[in-house]
């Protein structure tokens, strides 16, 4: 009758779960993110409401709670986050602006201007992250430059979690999976990075102290209580970046264990020992941060990946109800007709390079060609790109033996298939749905003090796995258009090049 609480913070849903100690859930509640365009003017510009966020955190907790048996005792509470998206809280602990959104674009000309004169070299080789549009410190340049009043009153800049881990207790703090998202954070010194911030003009002091995952925040205020209907006194404890947190129940911290999270962000994901940043990997997209695992790094690459399904369906298939999408996917996983070339460079490409020029495409289309063949293009084209991450990650020493597959296109047969052939390993299935909420719930747990470490909370999951092999036929399908996948990215560059920068000439 001892439950912990995960929150997931993502950029589909808020969720939250209460797991018993074996990691059985007693309720999953989700409320979707709402990301909103503050001035229709300036499109561009993109935010998550922090009042909208904190309100959908109350909701999921509250549902939750509402669902525990009488006399279940509630031992903490643990947040997992998405990456780079901060608040300024101001010294009366009020924000001050809302998070500006990863998928916002104000900050590029920043980017840039860092990529030419810092360089994404000198930056990955001294934090193991390289540089991307929406990373933090870029947000803090932007309100330096354009609301320095807002700055003027910040007391510190604070990520999702954080934020919501203060709402509940007070205690400002971040992890070291989510510093590292900031650009600012040196994982081998365990600390803020002074020369970075000097060379961007940025105030460390406006950083929440970094700490390790399963460190002990605080406890649920009164306040806090009435509104989530969490217990006053919890424990609050210190969470992380949310893909690590999913990799936690299925046993992804192991060194050598490599986990292929599949949500928004379609994520390659490996443990290591130690912290390694090899000059090889300069260039490939690929991060090497703290894993919320005490004493563990992990290295990600990463690509949008269930966003582009999202935007498939919202302008190709948005007559369909959810049962009809389902066995169209199914369907389409399977189709091995002659199909489009499909580049899933929606978001420009991150891995296994880094172009933000890139851009997605049809191409080959003929008019014979169904709504079910460009799905099983879109399909394939998301295959593609995590065989192309995933191979450059010799670039780490990584060869891995098996892949264990989590999130949502985890749940359906098809999409595993297609995702083994393409890779050409098996694939593992874990039967857990709610790995990231879970994996949070493990860190509170920990905090909590029902775990002596990370592994003893491993061993007492209950957790098997469903593995699929590559179909010899599949393989064949994958390993034969691999060539024209690649082909594609390289002939549309100088185009896409073009229009980036609103060039008509050829």
């Amino acid at each position: 009758m001892r439950f912990n609480i995960g929150l997931d913070l993502g950029s589909g849903s808020i969720r939250a779960g209460a797991f018993d100690l074996r990691g059985r859930p007693v309720r999953i509640a989700s409320r979707p993110s709402v990301s909103v365009a503050p001035d229709p003017s300036r499109p561009g510009e993109m935010v998550w409401p922090h009042r909208e966020v904190w309100a959908a955190t109350c909701a999921v907790l509250a549902e939750v709670m509402a669902a525990l048996p009488p006399g279940a005792e509630v031992g903490a509470i643990a947040a997992a986050c998405l990456g780079m998206d901060g608040v300024p809280i101001g010294r009366d602990g009020a924000a001050l602006y809302d998070f500006i959104a990863w998928t916002d674009t104000r900050c590029i000309p920043y980017y840039e201007a860092w990529l030419r004169d810092f360089t994404e070299s000198r930056q990955f080789l001294a934090t193991g992250t390289p540089p991307r549009g929406f990373s933090t410190l870029f947000r803090l340049q932007w309100m330096r430059d354009h609301h320095p009043e807002i700055l003027e009153r910040t007391h510190k800049w604070v990520l999702m979690a954080d934020f919501v881990n203060f709402r509940l207790c007070g205690t400002l703090a971040t992890d070291y999976s989510m510093a590292a998202c900031t650009l600012l954070f040196s994982p081998a010194d365990v600390a803020w990075h002074k020369g970075i911030a000097d060379a961007a003009g940025i105030d460390l002091g406006l950083m929440c102290d970094p700490m390790p995952a399963g460190t002990v925040l605080g406890r649920v205020s009164e306040a806090a209580a009435a509104e989530t209907g969490l217990p006053a006194g919890t424990l609050v404890v210190l969470g992380g970046h949310d893909y690590l947190c999913g990799v936690l129940p299925v046993g992804g911290h192991q060194p050598g264990a490599v986990v292929n999270v599949g949500g928004t962000w379609d994520v390659i994901q490996a443990t290591l020992p130690e912290f390694v940043v090899p000059a090889a990997a300069v260039g490939t997209g690929w991060t090497v941060e703290h894993h919320v695992a005490p004493g563990r790094f992990s290295a990600f690459g990463a690509a949008i990946g269930g966003a582009v399904t999202t935007w498939f369906r919202s302008t190709i298939a948005p007559d369909l109800a959810d049962e009809a999408y389902y066995a169209l996917v199914t369907q389409a996983a399977g189709d091995r007709s002659p199909l489009p070339v499909f580049l899933p460079h929606l978001a420009g490409c991150t891995g296994p390079v880094v172009d933000n020029t890139a851009a997605g495409a049809f191409l080959g289309l003929r008019p014979t060609h169904t709504r079910k063949q460009l799905l099983a293009s879109v399909i394939e084209g998301l295959n593609f790109q995590t065989r192309e991450i995933l191979a450059s990650a010799a670039c780490l020493g990584l060869k891995p033996e098996r892949v264990i597959l989590v999130g949502g296109s985890a749940r359906n047969p098809g999409l595993v298939q297609g995702k083994a052939d393409a890779l050409g390993l098996p694939v593992d299935v874990p039967d857990i749905a709610e790995t990231t909420a879970q994996g949070a719930a493990m860190l509170a747990g920990l905090g909590a003090g029902d775990f002596a470490d990370i592994a003893q909370a491993g061993d007492a999951l209950t957790c098997s796995f469903t593995r699929t092999d590559p179909d010899p036929e599949g393989r064949d399908h994958y390993d034969g258009r691999i060539g024209l996948f690649r082909s594609a990215y390289t002939s549309l560059g100088t185009l896409n090049r073009q229009m980036a920068a609103g060039s008509a000439e050829i």
